[in-house]
């Protein structure tokens, strides 16, 4: 063999092998692109963990009042019980009660026709007591009587036997055709109220995720056949126009 022929071959070695390992480099080079174009699963990531990150993403709640049961429950007074809400508009604390409730309410509440019935004469008396500073204090104690803090259904005072108002405790009795009385007071009849809110929940890209009803407060309107505030609280009223020889007004 010459060196010609050596050197030739040498040659021809080299270039086969160049080619075998170009392709080789090329077919690394193919896993690793399926490798990094792969998803990646982090096995570390804990439930509660993969949880917040989504929470993370949401841009918040945002609520929609439909409709709200305090003010539907005020405005049925306005609209139903005229004079009753009179008694309360002009005191201002005992609605003000009202309209600061957190969590619902309850109002026992006269109907016009009742008022009518306690005559010109008491309800003259009433009324002058209402701009009278010694005798203010009375019916705003008086009004008080007729709210409760907390929505109170006939189910909940038959089960205690009593319901706590405003400034104090009043006796329920229920009688077995199921005729409630508070105070002696017959119950006519009931109305409730709920809210209804709309929650919109977003993702940082303002998609709606889900909505949802949900309530809120219970406001709770008991018709009833009287006055169901303590007679003692009448009687000084009358003792104070007595004493000071005057009528009604």
């Amino acid at each position: 063999m010459t060196i010609q022929t050596f050197i030739l071959l040498i040659v021809i070695y080299s270039l086969v092998l160049g080619v075998h390992g170009f392709a080789g480099l090329n077919s690394r080079r193919a896993v690793l692109s399926r490798e990094v174009n792969a998803p990646t699963f982090n096995c570390n990531v804990t439930p509660n963990t993969a949880h917040n990150v989504i929470h993370n993403t949401y841009r918040g709640v945002k609520s929609t009042a439909l409709y709200s049961s305090r003010e539907q429950a005020e405005q049925y007074l306005s609209d139903n019980y005229p004079k009753f809400y009179w008694l309360l508009q002009n005191n201002e604390s005992a609605l003000q009660n009202i309209r600061d409730t957190k969590t619902g309410f309850t109002v026992f509440a006269p109907s016009d026709s009742v008022i009518d019935a306690l005559g010109s004469e008491q309800i003259g008396m009433l009324e002058s007591a209402l701009a009278n500073p010694e005798l203010s204090q009375v019916v705003t104690r008086m009004a008080a009587y007729h709210m409760v803090s907390i929505p109170c259904t006939t189910d909940i005072m038959q089960q205690y036997s009593v319901v706590t108002t405003r400034v104090g405790e009043l006796p329920v009795e229920v009688e077995q055709d199921g005729t409630m009385y508070v105070n002696g007071v017959q119950i006519i009849q009931s109305y409730q109220f709920e809210d209804q809110i709309v929650q919109n929940y977003q993702d940082t890209d303002g998609n709606l995720l889900g909505s949802e009803n949900v309530g809120g407060k219970t406001c709770i309107i008991h018709e009833v056949g009287g006055f169901v505030c303590p007679n003692e609280l009448w009687q000084v009223i009358f003792e104070h126009y007595q004493s000071a020889g005057m009528g009604a007004m």
